[in-house]
């Protein structure tokens, strides 16, 4: 399910999971985050001419349709997962387009079947849990992974990701800096969805500490994810990075993300 092309929820639940074991507010938009962020992705997939397919896309040595064809196995691992079954065929068809729509739509209706408008529906997603190649996973770590990993495929075909997901990816990464560089020397902060400290070294006590990162959050995901080069985005201000210690180069992208 990965943007690589690979199903890879399960290793990325167990590798970041720890931050997110227990959940102690539960992030009922998930399902939803999802759902909108792999329609427009569909829907952006379903306009694509032949022509543009064979077109080499912003990953080296990649052409858009490799990027459809990933996306596509991605959906469809997406939807084994939740359903607990293969996924149905894309109506004979076998062009990346229609097998991206097949597995999108059945990948939805199993989430749209999860009741969030009733009281128990935190206890619902919490107690529930999928069956991936690399073992169980519970509900919520693999949706989060998920909604990161449709957003990632939006971004390697030029597709602005949706507000909450990429929210919900914002998040993810920065929780996963704080268990990389655990520490109170550098404030990272992309607004408006997330601020953290991280980074061993001498402690502040009061107000900002004196080294400070702050970025986009789309330039955030794609420094995090190996897509944007650090020293690029500092370059054009897409991040901004003041103090001794603030920069991040050695702690990024992260491991489980590139």
């Amino acid at each position: 399910m990965a943007a690589g092309g690979r199903a890879r929820g399960a290793d990325r639940a167990g590798a970041t999971r720890s931050a997110r074991d227990r959940p102690t507010r539960v992030d009922l938009t998930l399902p939803s985050s999802l759902v909108e962020q792999w329609e427009l992705l569909a829907e952006h997939v379903e306009r694509l001419s032949d022509l543009e397919l064979a077109t080499p896309s912003a990953r080296p040595g990649l052409t858009v349709g490799d990027l459809v064809g990933r996306a596509a196995r991605s959906a469809l691992a997406l939807y084994t997962a939740l359903a607990s079954e293969p996924a149905p065929p894309a109506s004979g068809q076998s062009r990346p387009q229609a097998m991206v729509r097949a597995a999108v739509s059945a990948a939805t209706a199993d989430l749209a079947a999860l009741r969030l408008d009733q009281p128990d529906a935190p206890d619902q997603l919490v107690s529930r849990g999928v069956l991936t190649p690399g073992g169980r996973v519970d509900l919520i770590p693999f949706l989060t992974d998920a909604v990161a990993e449709a957003v990632l495929h939006g971004l390697d075909l030029g597709v602005p990701p949706v507000r909450s997901a990429l929210r919900v990816t914002v998040r993810l990464f920065t929780a996963s800096l704080t268990e990389r560089a655990p520490g109170r020397s550098v404030e990272l902060r992309v607004p408006p969805f997330a601020a953290v400290q991280i980074v061993e070294g001498p402690r502040h006590t009061r107000g900002t500490p004196p080294n400070v990162v702050e970025a986009e959050p789309v330039a955030f995901v794609m420094v995090a994810t190996g897509r944007l080069d650090w020293e690029t985005a500092v370059a054009d201000g897409r991040v901004r990075a003041s103090g001794e210690r603030a920069d991040l180069r050695s702690l990024l992208p992260l491991p489980s993300w590139r």
